[in-house]
């Protein structure tokens, strides 16, 4: 069967998914506090990925793609989730803005969530990007840049306010319940 697969692009997925697997599963882990489900939705992000490899624009790199999707499948689990247990049944307007499979609505929220963090100071983006977007520790991003773990954490908090700020004052480019979800997931 790996005959057919290109083995460069195995390569690629396999750095792509040590270096982030672990972010994105804590990302999972925010919204779906079940830890069998966090796995299925990881897996899902991960097969969405290998699948996309070739449409995708990673010049960003794919940090930022991966942590979009896995809000979308978080957020797709927790709908349906909802749904069963008939809590949302008195807002079916809630429901049908809750469609995540509309692609304008996911490149929305990752232009939003991407704008956010450009806006950042550049050292509350690094620690941002550092930690949210690649999983390291505040430890480890204090070791790597220099400052300590407090300094690291305070930058951390006033990076996830600024981007919750900014998404809420942004509202009318997401539906207001993605838009309230990004606040939360953040």
């Amino acid at each position: 069967m790996t005959s057919f697969l290109n083995s460069a692009d195995v390569k690629a997925f396999d750095m792509i998914y040590d270096q982030y697997h672990h972010a994105v599963f804590r990302n999972i882990c925010r919204l779906v506090e079940q830890h069998d489900i966090a796995e299925d939705i990881l897996q899902e992000v991960f097969m969405s990925f290998w699948n996309s490899r070739h449409e995708l624009d990673l010049s960003q790199g794919a940090g930022k793609w991966l942590f979009v999707v896995s809000y979308n499948k978080s957020l797709q689990y927790l709908k349906k989730a909802a749904a069963e247990k008939s809590k949302l049944v008195a807002y079916p307007s809630i429901l049908d803005t809750m469609e995540d499979d509309n692609p304008d609505l996911r490149e929305a929220r990752l232009t939003l969530i991407n704008e956010a963090i450009e806006n950042l100071p550049p050292r509350k983006k690094e620690v941002f990007q550092l930690c949210r977007l690649e999983g390291k520790t505040a430890s480890e991003v204090s070791h790597i840049l220099g400052i300590s773990h407090h300094t690291v954490k305070e930058y951390l908090q006033a990076s996830v306010k600024s981007i919750r700020t900014y998404i809420a004052s942004s509202q009318g480019m997401v539906p207001v319940w993605g838009a309230l979800f990004l606040t939360v997931y953040l």
